[in-house]
């Protein structure tokens, strides 16, 4: 495909373009990588010649697992290990947040907690001080990591979410996801059940992309002084591109991901440059390119 421009948003075949000016890439994982079931082929083919050029990669990504649960996951896709130099996940930033209590407000938070969520991410309290309870009038406070289930909707817990917000239980949301790519479909995330706790009044807080704290430790395990040798690469506008502005990095949007219905393009089609600007000036995010899909 032909590179391409508008409105100061280049539209790329490739990585190669831009390898060269950068020494690290900071990648999302969901829908850069893989749809949630199975890596995309060319996304392998890029970062094994991210490796082969001596490029650092850092996978950094919204998601409520902690860091060994996440690798053999990716590993299951075959997302091998050695395709990447680190791995950070919100799920293993909130684990050591309730582990060590860096703040005020997380020590206040009690042990007792409601987890919203699959079962597979109680992993965040395992090893913990604390006690996952069935009942809002047992909790002190809300763990939210998505929705139990594939299958549910937010209208599902309507209820409960009332009921923790008369009860004054603060909720922690290691996902700030509002919405996830599971097999391709686009289904609710953690961030649009803690959003909607927040319109009822209730007081969350988040853990993850955009907010600064997991790139803080990102970039500190880097050890690059120079930010502008640092590209970041994500789908989603709203976490992975603001949370990399917000760090001073210059960003690449994979448009086959999470905005494709909002362009109305399938995976590795070639966006409307008119659409893809419109997007990307109405969510103020201004990448220094686009990508269809992760390609070399």
């Amino acid at each position: 495909m032909a590179d391409s421009t508008h409105e100061d948003i280049p539209l790329l075949g490739g990585l190669a373009r831009l390898a060269d000016d950068y020494d690290a890439f900071v990648i999302d994982a969901g829908g850069v990588l893989h749809d949630g079931s199975a890596a995309y082929p060319e996304a392998l083919r890029a970062l094994e010649s991210l490796k082969a050029a001596g490029k650092r990669i850092f996978l950094l990504t919204n998601q409520a697992r902690r860091n060994a649960s996440a690798a053999r996951l990716l590993d299951s896709m075959g997302l091998a290990p050695g395709l990447f130099d680190h791995l950070l996940t919100s799920g293993e930033l909130t684990h050591q947040w309730l582990r060590h209590r860096p703040e005020p407000w997380l020590e206040d938070l009690g042990t007792a907690c409601l987890h919203f969520g699959p079962i597979r991410d109680a992993e965040l309290i395992h090893g913990l001080d604390m006690e996952a309870v069935d009942q809002p009038y047992l909790a002190q406070f809300v763990l939210c990591t998505g929705l139990n289930d594939v299958e549910e909707s937010l209208a599902d817990y309507e209820e409960v979410l009332r009921i923790c917000a008369r009860a004054e239980l603060p909720m922690l949301c290691a996902d700030p996801e509002r919405w996830i790519l599971a097999g391709g479909d686009r289904l609710p995330g953690g961030g649009a059940l803690a959003r909607r706790y927040a319109d009822l009044g209730g007081e969350v807080d988040y853990c993850g992309l955009p907010f600064g704290d997991l790139y803080d430790r990102c970039l500190a395990l880097l050890g690059i002084g120079d930010r502008s040798r640092i590209l970041a690469i994500g789908d989603n506008l709203a976490t992975d591109l603001a949370g990399a502005e917000a760090a001073g990095l210059d960003s690449v949007l994979v448009t086959g991901g999470l905005h494709c219905r909002d362009l109305g393009t399938t995976r590795g089609e070639a966006p409307d440059p008119g659409r893809l600007a419109a997007l990307c000036a109405a969510a103020g995010r201004r990448p220094r390119a686009a990508l269809p899909t992760l390609r070399w």
